[in-house]
């Protein structure tokens, strides 16, 4: 990559989001936004328009469904990575269909999470 691929990282864990946020500027990924609501996470999408989003399933205000269709909604060409706990497959096969281009379980390793999103990118 010569430019880095913008992200935004949309987790109600700030703990997870700061991890999330290291593995991904040490592969040459820049974060340009972070939220922790789905309804802070189309706005930041709106704001931001960035090349990939990773959105968590369960989170305050709107959840990850919601969010999603609100940011595919604005943009229908939008990347996003659907972050999910076990027990979850329902919701994400869910999110797949409604556009999602993939997803990672928690906890995340950097490994996964660095081929799913060039994959996604590819």
């Amino acid at each position: 990559m010569t430019t880095a691929t913008t992200v935004l990282l949309c987790d109600d864990s700030r703990a997870l989001r700061m991890v999330s946020a290291g593995m991904l500027t040490d592969h040459g990924f820049q974060v340009v936004a972070e939220a922790d609501n789905g309804a802070a996470a189309i706005e930041q999408y709106k704001a931001h328009k960035p090349a990939l989003v990773l959105l968590d399933l369960v989170m305050p205000q709107l959840d990850g469904k919601q969010a999603l269709a609100g940011i595919l909604a604005f943009d229908a060409d939008a990347k996003v990575v659907i972050l999910s706990s076990l027990g979850a497959q329902s919701d994400i096969e869910e999110c797949l269909r409604m556009g999602a281009k993939s997803y990672l379980q928690k906890p995340i390793d950097a490994d996964s999470m660095i081929r799913v999103l060039r994959g996604v990118l590819a």
